[in-house]
């Protein structure tokens, strides 16, 4: 470990890794795993076919759980179970959202979209725990109709608004037909255990992916780009990949991989603000992940005299906010006495984070922090040759 005076702070997203031509991103990992994509787009197929409406999809859903059907019959058809075939829940959902994914910071938004949808007013339809919910419901009140007319009464409620959501609906048949998800044990805790394991088998694949990618032309580029960004100074590395640069330099003097490296267990997680530690949720938040995976006690990442920071291939993503939000604190970076260098070429990126990090002042500091760096030539926005 050098002597030297750390100044600078490097913190690199998979921006970072792509520039060494690592395949690392989202279509790439889908591309290497040929088989796995030609069964989810048969099923994607089959799921936006113009004749699956929503009446099939809800007559198959029920009947995966139980009930009779006159109509609809996906279940022939798609028949593959996912546990046979080394795919994950998240797998498919990705996969089902592949359009709308251009790098990871999508698929954090699309996880924690999908697991907070009961705070989003835009879509509240998409609640998987809640449709399941009246699933359980359909099946105690079933055998029960006879005896009591509010029984049926209730029954024909719960059918009338059972979900006509297209999206939910597929998730439903996924988790019950592909996924053998067992409705006799549903429950909030078995589901958010289920999708938690779906999780971790996600990340494990992904995490086999790119250790198959790893090699010393790698540890080259990786090198020689972070003296570039180092401009000769004694520097941290915060990394957001789960790969590890080749940091043999005097100038490197700390490295940590916030969401776990390839050796260990790397992790995918939302961001905690606003999700207590009570919600069923919580264990899904980097927070949470990064706490339970810590197994040493590790190096003081932010030391005193850091007079830059530089981003450099990472796309400042909400989910990631928590972690800006704490760097910012550390070094007052609203004080003239430090400097701050972003390196990117998203600039509204910079700005929406500046402009959320500003709110946490609960005055008007907030509103000009952006505006008073910028005339203090403190936030310096450029693209790297």
């Amino acid at each position: 470990m050098t002597q030297n005076v750390v100044s600078r702070l490097l913190v690199i997203g998979n921006g970072f890794d792509l520039k060494c031509d690592l395949k690392s991103k989202f279509e790439d990992y889908y591309n290497s795993k040929v088989d796995m994509v030609k069964t989810l787009g048969k099923m994607n197929a089959e799921f936006n076919d113009p004749s699956t409406n929503t009446e099939i999809l809800q007559a198959d859903v029920l009947y995966i759980a139980g009930f009779s059907r006159n109509f609809g019959n996906l279940n022939d058809n798609i028949k593959i179970n996912f546990n046979d075939n080394n795919i994950s829940f998240w797998d498919f959902y990705f996969y089902f959202h592949k359009e709308k994914l251009n790098n990871w910071a999508d698929v954090e938004y699309f996880l924690n979209n999908l697991l907070t949808i009961n705070s989003h007013k835009t879509h509240p339809e998409l609640d998987l725990e809640k449709s399941l919910d009246m699933i359980v419901r359909f099946k105690y009140l079933r055998p029960r109709l006879s005896i009591e007319k509010s029984f049926v009464e209730e029954f024909d409620e719960l059918k009338e608004n059972f979900t006509a959501d297209h999206e939910t609906l597929v998730l439903l048949f996924v988790l019950l037909n592909n996924l053998k998800y067992d409705i006799e044990k549903h429950s909030e805790r078995y589901l958010y255990d289920f999708l938690f394991d779906e999780l971790n088998k996600f990340e494990k694949s992904f995490n086999d992916y790119l250790i198959a990618l790893q090699d010393e032309k790698y540890k080259e580029k990786s090198q020689q780009l972070l003296k570039e960004l180092s401009h000769n100074e004694c520097y941290n590395l915060l990394s957001f990949n789960y790969t590890t640069p080749c940091t043999n330099d005097s100038s490197c003097n700390i490295t940590q991989n916030i969401h776990g490296r390839l050796e260990d267990h790397p992790i995918i997680g939302i961001d905690s603000k606003s999700i207590g530690p009570n919600s069923p949720i919580f264990r899904f938040t980097k927070t949470y992940r990064i706490m339970t995976l810590a197994s040493e006690k590790r190096d003081k990442l932010l030391p005193q005299n850091v007079k830059n920071i530089v981003f450099y291939g990472h796309s400042l993503a909400p989910a990631d906010y928590s972690y800006f939000q704490s760097i910012f604190d550390y070094y007052s970076i609203y004080d003239e006495s430090k400097e701050q260098e972003i390196k990117r070429a998203q600039f509204n990126s910079v700005s929406k984070l500046m402009s959320e990090y500003g709110t946490t002042f609960h005055n008007e500091k907030g509103e000009n922090l952006m505006h008073k760096m910028l005339l203090e030539g403190r936030l310096i926005l450029k693209n790297l040759e």
